[in-house]
């Protein structure tokens, strides 16, 4: 594990338990090795850092989804501020260019994560795809190992997920949205951000298979309509969300809004502007692509 966050995260923890490097270190890696991963300065095979966060008493999953949220968050600001600000020229430049840093250092995940982002946005703003073949068979790449079960969901992967959904095919959406799906379903936990990240991702999946691929789009949405009945009323941003996408299925087949317009009075009375705009304009894209 390279990225700089989890060493210095590591580091963090492990000064608050009073544990010196050398004990931490034992049995697993050197004192020195240890010390400059926590200084950003070295890499760490992930099995030794699952046997040093056993030595700090950390689970994994909170270690990895507290360490990386925000730095992912970091990364994607500037790219999501453009996209809402309609400031097209601006994010084509800059998807441009970190696709051109990301072909010059193809080992850097983080490098091609930034850049796929940037392009997802382009995508789904313009219709412009500035990904070659080349970069999509990395991206199905990194993926793959996950869909593959050669590796797990991390929170990373599920934000990635997120925000590269545009720029994937229809069929990988829907098979990495089942994969994620079922792996959430399997290892349950009570870890809040967590649940928050993979739904909030299987309903932007279902959303951007409605416009891609409405038979996918319908096996997704029932998939997703019998996983959230196990979810707690916690989570009513995202079922009222989920609501919506299955009344825009709804919709594209009977032709009758009177649902969605109700939806959107209920959004009104409750104050939820932000909300409102973000469905009514899911429910122009939808208009246009299937009644023109």
């Amino acid at each position: 594990m390279k990225n700089e966050i989890y060493g210095i995260k590591f580091r963090k923890l492990r000064k608050q338990q009073h544990l010196s490097l050398k004990k931490v270190a034992e049995g697993i890696t050197s004192r020195q090795t240890l010390g400059n991963w926590e200084l950003g300065k070295g890499e760490m095979d992930f099995t030794k850092v699952l046997l040093l966060l056993r030595k700090i008493h950390v689970q994994p999953i909170d270690f990895l989804e507290n360490s990386v949220s925000e730095y992912l968050r970091q990364i994607t600001s500037e790219i999501s501020g453009m996209y809402v600000n309609d400031q097209t020229d601006s994010l084509h430049q800059y998807a441009q260019h970190a696709l051109n840093v990301s072909h010059d250092n193809v080992k850097d995940k983080i490098v091609f994560f930034r850049a796929c982002v940037a392009c997802n946005y382009l995508l789904d703003s313009t219709g412009n795809d500035l990904m070659n073949k080349s970069d999509k068979l990395r991206l199905n790449s990194y993926f793959n190992k996950i869909q593959n079960e050669d590796e797990n969901w991390h929170y990373e992967d599920v934000y990635f997920f997120g925000n590269t959904q545009s720029v994937l095919t229809a069929r990988k959406i829907y098979e990495l949205a089942y994969s994620l799906s079922y792996y959430a379903k399997e290892h349950s936990t009570q870890n809040k951000e967590w649940t928050t990240a993979v739904l909030n991702t299987l309903i932007n999946a279902l959303f951007v298979l409605i416009k891609k691929d409405i038979g996918l789009a319908q096996k997704l949405d029932s998939i997703l309509s019998e996983n959230l009945k196990q979810i707690s009323d916690g989570y009513s941003f995202e079922k009222i969300r989920f609501n919506f996408m299955h009344s825009l299925i709804e919709y594209i087949f009977t032709k009758d809004n009177a649902k969605i317009l109700r939806q959107f009075d209920f959004l009104q009375f409750e104050n939820l502007a932000n909300l409102e705009s973000g469905f009514r304009t899911a429910y122009k894209q939808v208009e246009r692509i299937y009644f023109g």
